[in-house]
């Protein structure tokens, strides 16, 4: 289907409290076209290098053993998020003109 790589990946984020076993509770549920794919948490505590980004606590699906850097703000994870969740482009039929 023509234009298909133009759909974006609709990203919402849900709050949420995550047990991180350190201060660090504020969290949000990473949904992705309705899928679950992961929870950001906000980094409380002064000793972490961004204190007040966010970090991405658990990656499932694409997003699964995927480590970054903390971001600085949700809109910065959301961007990220995006563009690492947006739709493979389709693959050629075989016989199919391109």
């Amino acid at each position: 289907m023509l234009g298909q790589n133009n759909v974006e990946t609709l990203v919402v984020l849900n709050p949420i409290a995550v047990d991180t076993a350190s201060p660090d509770r504020e969290g949000m549920l990473v949904m992705a076209n309705g899928l679950l794919v992961g929870v950001l948490v906000r980094l409380d505590t002064p000793e972490h290098e961004s204190p007040g980004g966010w970090f991405l606590e658990a990656g499932l699906g694409r997003l699964a053993g995927v480590r970054f850097p903390a971001f600085d703000t949700l809109e910065d994870a959301t961007r990220w998020l995006r563009q690492r969740l947006k739709p493979a482009p389709p693959q050629p039929r075989s016989g199919s003109l391109l």
